[in-house]
């Protein structure tokens, strides 16, 4: 933790995940600026030549920064985002945020009743980033399971 303009951060640094190489490419975030973590949930995915990872918050906080964009390469030991530790979960009584979520979660059901597909958290996220319509991917998995491959297909990667 360090001291940044009078309040204790939390740094998230990028540690070394393979003896090999110090190098990884950040593949996925699963939070933006402002959102809440608690602590242990997963921030981003990392990749090496060897291997896919997670990386974890230490703390729960409000996520400050994110420094190391996705797509991006970073080197062990860089900094990947701030948490600020004193950071709350949102307590917004506006309804935006409450219509947002039923929204979603209507656009969610409507999607597993059409497809009966079930598709993982990590896996829904991903496609929103890429901007894909689950509806729109043939699954190629195990009984038409939708695969991550499926969606970077649909997203033309």
């Amino acid at each position: 933790m360090k001291r940044k303009g009078g309040d204790w951060m939390h740094d998230v640094t990028l540690p070394k995940l393979s003896e090999d190489t110090d190098e990884s490419l950040i593949v996925l975030w699963f939070v933006d600026e402002g959102d809440y973590v608690e602590e242990g949930a997963v921030l981003c995915e990392v990749q090496t030549e060897k291997a896919v990872s997670e990386i974890r918050a230490e703390t729960g906080g409000t996520v400050k920064k994110i420094h190391v964009k996705r797509g991006d390469s970073a080197k062990a030991g860089t900094l990947l985002a701030v948490i600020d530790p004193k950071g709350q979960a949102a307590e917004n009584t506006g309804a935006p945020e409450k219509v947002h979520l039923e929204q979603a979660e209507e656009s969610e059901a409507a999607q597993e009743t059409a497809s009966f597909t079930r598709v993982s958290p990590r896996l829904r996220h991903l496609a929103k980033e890429l901007d894909v319509k689950l509806e729109d991917v043939n699954g190629t998995g195990k009984g038409g399971a939708i695969t991550e491959q499926d969606i970077r297909d649909e997203a033309g990667l």
